[in-house]
């Protein structure tokens, strides 16, 4: 194994400059609506149901009113699980497939076709789109929070393109996090344990004269390797250092503002296999990548009348990444208005307009490589959304599109229409159908990806010579699209119980395959190789189709359970290519209970159970795990806790994908303890 350090230094403080740069140029808000002055941790079932959440109709909107399956994660569901990412925090809700493939990767997507670079599911942080268009996905990696900042967590199984655009085609995550106000005064946490080995975080809040209220905030962690099958150290450990604040101010009477940004700087270690053409046909390379970026975000709402509100919401991010042996920056400018107002007795009108500037710098090398290196993308949209009332408290007709001009494909439409029908106050039925469109993004469109090399005389090599498989993206790749048909049903059918189930049908068109061209011949060092390229297409058609449903349940003032199960089945129509995600890629089966105890003494006993069925297109065999948590609050402001992670085997693989280079690695049992004391 020979070990290669790639990228050079991580400069923080040239990141803390732009920090400072940013948050001058933004001035701007966007609203979020009222639920974050709610405690989430207070209120009963009945109560969560009419929370209102903002990201069905980008306004606020009772939970038990929307019409979408939405799901909610709040702040004491996260800290009760133990929970020490927002990736873990997924795997309570049904219909989103979560998966660790190492120490610090995770495949997450809603409603099928998963992996690492999954791009079907659109993720926001108060509001800011986190995708990439390298590939389309998040880097969860680096999607990270102070955990005890995070009010909630908003989910949407299914498309919000028609509000929300591109890539919103399977799902939405957004993350919210809390407001200065609420996070007043002094916080720390700290701990250490087995996986995680070390990590601690800082917090201070206060007030700005009259007008408002700030906090600033600093974590750090480090985290020990996956292993290999055999139980070696899979060679994938890393750390993460974040920073940033956030500002609250009341302008005046109507007008409130929000100024909010981040700095990271992270190294990790990762183990690649690089393929060769010469004997034995691969190279064990262990990496030193660094990972560094910073963002900035202002909102500002100003409330017209009692029916009426506008708001602007600009952010700027900057992104250093290093892995394969390649490393980019990317630079993302993003502004966004919206308006909404009441027209007449019934129609709730919001409409709005967007603009998205990114671009890249990639650096190729022998393995990877993009045409052009550079490339930058405009993204132009605007939508239109009418809430009309049929029968008072009843009956609720949603219309609505999204029009999006990208320079990859052009114009772009993504319209929706949703019903609501409310026949009592416990009951509540809703139907839709949604076109979206996921835009091809740069890996579809200019990669070319040294995969693998076949051995002369293997059993998928009957040649003299070794074979190479070369991946190319096409130019001309079309946008997938989906027509999306979704049912629900949500009841209270007690005062402490709780159901919400969602019945789904999605048909894709232009969906991703490869097409296998024909084989060439070259001498290299004085040896014969054959190259077969494989070559980007968008000409198959895909199914899916399934259920989903979440049960809450207090069968006592000190118990809590909730439930989340998951029906899943994909079918992919291969023709002449071939699907590069492949089925059975999700899942068909997924099970969490989470129970949360109230014991005497200030005590905390939490169980979470998850089962999570076989993915036959990655080798991985289902599993079932358990972690537990154990709480004590000795005085009113402390909180120490045990969490043990995955007790039910020493190590398990979750996920697995060849295409990456990177060897298969399992998850550890592991267990850690944790304090938090707030002033």
């Amino acid at each position: 194994m020979r070990v290669r350090r790639c990228g050079g230094p991580v400069i923080f403080l040239r990141h803390a400059a732009l920090l400072v740069l940013l948050a001058v140029a933004a001035s701007t808000s966007y609203a979020q609506g009222k639920t974050a002055d709610v405690d989430l941790t207070e209120l009963s079932i009945e109560q969560l149901m009419e929370v209102e959440v903002m990201l069905a109709d980008r306004k606020p909107r009772k939970l038990s009113e929307t019409s979408a399956a939405v799901f909610v994660v709040t702040e004491e569901d996260i800290r009760r699980s133990g929970a020490t990412c927002i990736p873990e925090a997924l795997r309570m809700v049904p219909g989103v497939q979560v998966a660790r493939i190492g120490s610090g990767k995770w495949a997450v997507t809603s409603r099928g076709f998963n992996s690492r670079f999954a791009f079907n599911l659109l993720v926001l942080i108060d509001g800011r789109t986190v995708y990439t268009p390298v590939f389309s996905g998040v880097f969860w990696e680096v999607q990270d929070i102070l955990m005890e900042d995070i009010d909630r967590i908003e989910i949407i199984r299914g498309p919000g393109a028609s509000l929300w655009g591109a890539n919103a085609v399977n799902g939405i995550v957004n993350v919210i996090t809390k407001s200065a106000k609420e996070t007043q005064g002094a916080l720390a946490t700290g701990g250490a344990g087995t996986e995680e080995r070390a990590f601690g975080g800082a917090r201070y809040g206060g007030q700005v004269s009259d007008r408002g209220h700030y906090r600033i905030y600093a974590k750090y962690f480090e985290r020990d390797d996956a292993v290999f099958p055999d139980g070696s150290d899979a060679g994938d450990d890393w750390d993460m250092f974040r920073a940033g604040f956030r500002t609250d101010l009341s302008l005046s009477g109507k007008d409130d503002a929000t100024v909010q940004g981040d700095l990271y700087s992270g190294e990790r270690r990762q183990v690649f296999v690089y393929p060769t053409v010469v004997s034995p046909y691969e190279d064990v390379v262990e990496q030193e990548d660094d990972m560094s970026g910073a963002n900035v975000l202002g909102r500002w709402r100003r409330q017209l009348s009692n029916g009426s509100d506008m708001a602007l919401q600009v952010y700027l991010s900057h992104a250093e990444n290093t892995e394969y042996d390649t490393d980019w920056d990317e630079d993302v400018f993003d502004i966004d208005f919206q308006h909404h107002f009441a027209f007449g007795k019934t129609h709730e009108l919001t409409w709005g307009l967007g603009y998205r500037w990114y671009s890249d710098d990639i650096r190729s090398t022998d393995i990877i490589a993009f045409d052009p290196p550079e490339e930058s993308e405009d993204l132009f949209s605007a939508f239109l959304q009418d809430d009309i009332e049929l029968v008072e408290d009843r009956l609720r007709l949603t219309l609505g599109s999204k029009l999006e001009h990208n320079d990859a494909t052009g114009f772009e439409i993504q319209p929706n229409a949703r019903i609501l029908w409310t026949p009592g106050s416990t009951h509540v039925f809703w139907a839709a159908v949604s076109r979206a469109v996921k835009v091809p993004s740069r890996t579809e469109r200019s990669l070319r990806l040294f995969q693998r090399v076949l051995p002369p005389f293997s059993e998928e090599n009957p040649w003299p010579f070794p074979a190479e498989a070369v991946f190319f993206g096409n130019p001309d790749s079309e946008p997938e699209e989906v027509i999306a048909l979704e049912a629900g049903y949500r009841a209270l059918p007690a005062g402490n119980i709780s159901l919400d189930i969602a019945l789904f049908y999605n048909f894709y068109d232009h969906f991703i395959d490869g097409v296998l061209g024909d084989p060439s011949f070259r001498i290299q060092d004085g040896a014969g190789v054959l190259t077969f390229p494989v070559t980007n297409e968008t000409r198959l058609e895909a199914e899916t189709w399934g259920a989903e449903v979440a049960l809450a349940w207090e069968p006592s003032r000190r118990w809590r359970l909730r439930t989340a199960y998951s029906f899943f089945q994909e079918k992919i129509h291969e023709e002449d290519g071939f699907s590069l995600i492949g089925e059975d890629s999700s899942p068909r089966h997924q099970m969490s209970i989470l129970s949360c105890v109230d014991l005497p003494g200030n005590l905390e006993w939490d169980l979470w159970f998850r089962y999570v069925d076989e993915l036959s297109a990655r080798g991985i065999d289902a599993y079932a795990t358990l972690d537990m948590r154990v709480g004590w609050k000795p005085i009113r402001n402390l909180e120490i806790s045990v969490t043990g992670q995955n007790l039910l085997d020493p190590e398990h693989p979750e996920f697995y994908e060849g295409a990456l280079l990177a060897p298969r690695t399992e998850i550890e049992r592991g267990v850690y303890a944790k304090f938090a004391w707030r002033y």
